[in-house]
C-alpha cells in the first residue's frame, strides 16, 4: 500500500485524474481540515493592541507558513511547472493548477508568501535573467525567503507613474536608493522586496522608472508600522536612505520599470483574488452552525450567495490557470474578490446579530476584524474604480 505522506514523485506519462488522486491523497494525510483546531488558513489575519504584539503574531504566521511551504516542497508539490534549475520539476502547467485547487479545500494557506510565490516568479520569468531566477526562486519554493513590494508613495498611490524614490548609480557598480514608500504589506517580516524607483528625470514619467531586487536587511532600510482601524499593523511605511542594490539587482534595463510593473500588478491582482476571504463560504456555514441558525431561511440565503460567489471566483481562477484567454483577468478577479470579502463580512455581522458589537467575543472577533479589514481590500492592488476602468477598456473595448 502506498504511503500517503510520501513525496509525490514525478511520473512523465501521468494523466490529470491520476495526478489529482495522488495530490488529494497527500493532502488528506498531511493537511488540516477547514474548521478544525489545526486550521491555519486565516493565520495572517490578526489584530493586536501594540505594534510589538502584532509583529510577534506576524512572525508566528510566517513560521507556520514557512513550515507548510517546506512540506509542499519536500513532497514535490511546489513549483511543479518550474524548470529544475529553478527548483521545480518541469511538469505541465496544469499540475500547478491541480495543487492550487486542492490546497484551497484544506485549512492551510501560503498567502503570507504571496508576493514571493505569485509575483516575483511572474516578474523574473518575464523580465529577469537566468542568474536572478537561479538565485532567488529556489529559496522561495523552499519557504526560506519572504518578499514584499515597495511601490506606493505618499504622493504616488494609484498613480505609480509619479514615483519619486530615486536610484542613483554608484562608483564600483550598483545603485543607491533614497526615498519613502507606504502601504507596504509584511515589510517587517520580509527578507527581500521588489522595488520601483526613478532612474530618469521626473519629466520622463513612466519612462524614467526601473525595477530592482532589494535586500531589506540593511542599515538603509527603516520600517515603521501603520495602525489600521481593524487593530492590525499590516501596512508599513518604509524609508530608504542610501540603501544599496548590487549591479545584478536591476530587473531588465534602466527605464524598463513600467513594463515590469505591469507584470507585477497583473499578478498581484490575481493573487489578491485568491486571498483568504475568497474561502469564506465554508467558514460562514461553520459560524451559522455554531450559533444554531443554519436552518433560518434568511441565513441560508446569505450562505447560498457566499457559496455562489466563491464558486464563481474558483471557476474564473481555474480558467486563468488553465491558460484560457480571459480579458482583463487580473482586474476582474481582484474586483470579484474585494466584493466577495465585503459581502461575506457583512453577512457574518447579520448572522452574529448583536454579538457583532462585542469585540472580545471569540466567535465574533475574527469576523469583526474581517469587516474592518474589508475596505482596505477595495484599495490594495489598485482601487475598485481602477479595476472597473481596466475591465471597461481592456475587457469591453470601451474608450478611456
Amino acid at each position: 500500500m502506498p504511503n500517503p505522506a510520501a513525496p509525490v514523485s514525478d511520473r512523465p506519462a501521468e494523466g490529470r485524474s491520476e495526478f489529482q488522486a495522488r495530490v488529494h491523497e497527500w493532502f488528506a494525510a498531511n493537511a488540516p481540515r477547514k474548521g478544525s483546531p489545526e486550521d491555519f488558513s486565516a493565520v495572517h489575519i490578526v489584530s493586536a493592541a501594540t505594534a510589538e504584539e502584532y509583529r510577534a503574531q506576524e512572525q508566528h504566521a510566517i513560521s507556520v507558513t514557512r513550515a507548510w511551504q517546506r512540506r509542499l516542497f519536500d513532497a514535490g508539490l511546489a513549483g511543479r511547472s518550474w524548470r529544475p534549475e529553478y527548483g521545480g520539476h518541469g511538469a505541465p502547467d496544469w499540475q500547478d493548477e491541480v495543487v492550487i485547487e486542492e490546497q484551497a479545500r484544506w485549512g492551510v494557506s501560503t498567502k503570507m508568501f504571496a508576493v514571493g510565490l505569485e509575483m516575483v516568479p511572474a516578474v523574473l520569468f518575464g523580465h529577469g535573467t537566468h542568474e536572478q531566477r537561479a538565485t532567488f526562486l529556489p529559496p522561495i519554493l523552499r519557504g526560506e525567503h519572504s518578499w514584499c513590494q515597495l511601490l506606493s508613495e505618499p504622493g504616488a498611490g494609484s498613480d505609480l507613474a509619479n514615483v519619486q524614490t530615486r536610484a542613483t548609480p554608484v562608483d564600483g557598480g550598483g545603485w543607491s536608493v533614497t526615498g519613502q514608500k507606504v502601504w507596504t504589506s509584511n515589510a517587517g517580516c520580509s527578507e527581500y522586496a521588489l522595488l520601483i524607483a526613478r532612474t530618469g528625470s521626473r519629466e520622463e514619467g513612466r519612462a524614467g522608472l526601473s525595477c530592482f531586487l532589494l535586500d531589506m536587511a540593511q542599515p538603509g532600510v527603516d520600517i515603521r508600522p501603520l495602525r489600521q482601524m481593524s487593530g492590525a499593523y499590516h501596512f508599513n511605511e518604509v524609508f530608504l536612505d542610501d540603501a544599496h542594490v548590487p549591479e545584478n539587482g536591476l530587473i531588465g534595463a534602466p527605464g524598463e520599470g513600467w513594463a515590469v510593473l505591469r507584470t507585477m500588478l497583473a499578478s498581484e491582482r490575481a493573487a489578491i483574488g485568491g486571498g483568504t476571504s475568497a474561502r469564506s463560504a465554508t467558514q460562514l456555514v461553520g459560524l451559522a452552525r455554531t450559533l444554531g441558525c443554519d436552518g433560518d431561511p434568511v441565513v441560508r440565503d446569505l450562505l447560498a450567495q457566499a457559496a455562489i460567489r466563491e464558486r464563481t471566483l474558483d471557476l474564473l481562477r481555474a480558467r486563468i490557470a488553465a491558460g484560457h484567454a480571459v480579458a482583463a483577468a487580473g482586474p476582474t478577479t481582484k474586483l470579484l474578490y474585494s466584493e466577495h470579502a465585503r459581502l461575506s463580512a457583512d453577512a457574518a455581522t447579520t448572522i452574529l446579530g448583536m454579538a457583532a458589537t462585542v469585540v472580545d467575543d471569540e466567535v465574533s472577533a475574527p469576523w469583526i476584524e474581517r469587516l474592518l479589514f474589508a475596505p482596505g481590500l477595495r484599495l490594495g492592488g489598485g482601487t475598485d474604480e481602477i479595476q472597473r476602468n481596466a475591465i471597461a477598456e481592456r475587457g469591453l473595448g470601451l474608450p478611456r
